[in-house]
């Protein structure tokens, strides 16, 4: 799915890497005007979702650099995405009353994104909220009081394109596996609402929150 030039579902008859399923699929969408792939594919936020599991792909360095390394021989049921470049949306996730992509404007801060989401669920972990920034294989993490921020001890945050922002239920212990848990969820987030687009044009997109202990 997403910026080549044939996005589907394709089978499987023999092994075939992540290359060549591009290559089946009509290789990546590219500009007329241009002819360059990079403003249309966002090879930082590509990735390859495995049932259950996001896999660390670099589409980067395979794509532009040749890595072969991240040349992986595809499943069944694999899911590969290749979002536009153009896409300057902000994921709301977790503990918030609706998940959902806040369009990015002029400026946009924690407190106005957590307003289009309807504010925090009920019993989330405020102190802790984390706004992840980079491409989905090397993360950069940020953790944010907003209790702080919302009662005037901490100034506002103001957010940029792409960013995810991730409310969580409970504190966390592990910064690396918070990272990886919130990768984990916008990969699901944004593979269940691709799937389901592409089956239904009416589909509307609901948000996941999970409610998981750290």
């Amino acid at each position: 799915m997403g910026r080549i030039n044939t996005p589907g579902i394709y089978p499987l008859g023999a092994p075939m890497t992540v290359i060549e399923a591009i290559s089946k699929a009509g290789g990546l969408f590219t500009s007329k005007f241009s002819g360059s792939t990079e403003e249309l594919a966002d090879l930082h936020h590509s990735f390859i979702m495995r049932p259950g599991q996001h896999l660390p792909i670099n589409f980067h360095q395979l794509i532009r650099e040749g890595a072969t390394h991240q040349n992986i021989y595809l499943e069944p049921d694999d899911f590969v995405y290749l979002p536009s470049s153009l896409s300057s949306e902000i994921h709301i996730l977790g503990a918030v009353n609706q998940p959902r992509a806040v369009g990015f404007k002029d400026q946009v801060t924690l407190i106005s994104a957590m307003a289009t989401a309807k504010g925090p669920a009920k019993d989330a972990w405020l102190k802790h909220i984390a706004i992840v920034r980079g491409s989905l294989t090397e993360p950069r993490i940020a953790i944010v009081d907003y209790e702080a921020i919302v009662t005037g001890r901490a100034t506002d945050v103001r957010l940029e394109p792409r960013d995810i922002v991730f409310v969580p239920f409970s504190p966390y212990r592990n910064l690396n596996a918070y990272a990886r848990l919130i990768v984990n969820t916008f990969v699901k987030t944004i593979a269940a609402n691709e799937g389901g687009r592409a089956v239904s044009s009416k589909f509307q997109p609901p948000g996941i929150a999970i409610p998981i202990q750290f």
